[in-house]
């Protein structure tokens, strides 16, 4: 899986605050080499290692 699908993948399952995806979304558009694509998903990681954000809640059906 390329890092932008991975990106992706967190994005869907993770709660991120819109100020980080705001971010990563600017970064990603001045900038789309795979090692900067890859710096962009460690830090959404970091996110999650160090408890920033959390799983999004399933929506009831």
């Amino acid at each position: 899986m390329s890092a932008i699908d991975k990106i992706s993948s967190l994005i869907y399952k993770y709660d991120f605050p819109s100020a980080v995806l705001n971010d990563i979304n600017h970064r990603l558009e001045c900038c789309r080499d795979e090692s900067y694509v890859e710096q962009q998903l460690r830090y959404l990681e970091n996110q999650i290692k160090f408890g920033n954000v959390h799983l999004k809640k399933e929506e009831s059906k």
